[in-house]
């Protein structure tokens, strides 16, 4: 079946593998390039793109309606590739790096995806200037630095149980604050 942008992910929805084989033919060289601008990992790239693909086919009956094909496919696989390299500790991603690699979006959602970005990363900011001293440390240890709560108990001589009720606590408070 040949397919335009529409009826592929209508196929998709309705369990049409050759749909999802059109978005892999006409988008893995795009999203591998997207991909690469993120990391310089190949095999975490191509790791990602088949997660991506593999996650499209498992979730498709709950799509919504894709007008931009290929800003959506970027913009799933960047979330696939940021949960990666957190898990990894494998880079420290900056915000420039976080930008969006898409030339399909238009200005105004940028500008509005930017907007919303900027309050987000400045409520978690003021948030986390509400935290207590330690609850700010173990945090930025936890989740920055990636560690794990045995380590940051050894790092800092406290007890594990005393660094998971920490970073429990910290976590409440920033849900509350946010």
């Amino acid at each position: 079946m040949v397919y335009d942008q529409t009826d592929c992910w209508i196929g998709l929805k309705n369990g049409d593998p050759e749909a999802l084989g059109y978005l892999y033919d006409h988008y893995a060289d795009k999203l591998f390039e997207a991909a690469l601008w993120i990391t310089d990992n190949r095999e975490l790239a191509k790791d990602a793109i088949q997660e991506m693909f593999i996650d499209l086919w498992n979730y498709r009956s709950s799509l919504g309606q894709v007008v931009h094909t290929q800003s959506y496919l970027i913009r799933v696989l960047q979330n696939i590739l940021f949960k990666k390299l957190k898990t990894r500790s494998a880079a420290t991603i900056s915000l420039e790096t976080a930008e969006v690699y898409d030339e399909e979006r238009n200005a105004e959602e940028k500008w509005i995806s930017d907007d919303t970005d900027r309050e987000n990363l400045v409520r978690l900011s003021r948030a986390c200037q509400q935290l207590t001293a330690r609850q700010q440390t173990i945090i930025r240890m936890r989740f920055y630095e990636g560690l794990s709560y045995k380590q940051i108990a050894m790092q800092l001589g406290m007890n594990y149980q005393s660094v998971n009720n920490l970073v429990f606590r910290a976590l409440i408070n920033l849900r509350r604050e946010i």
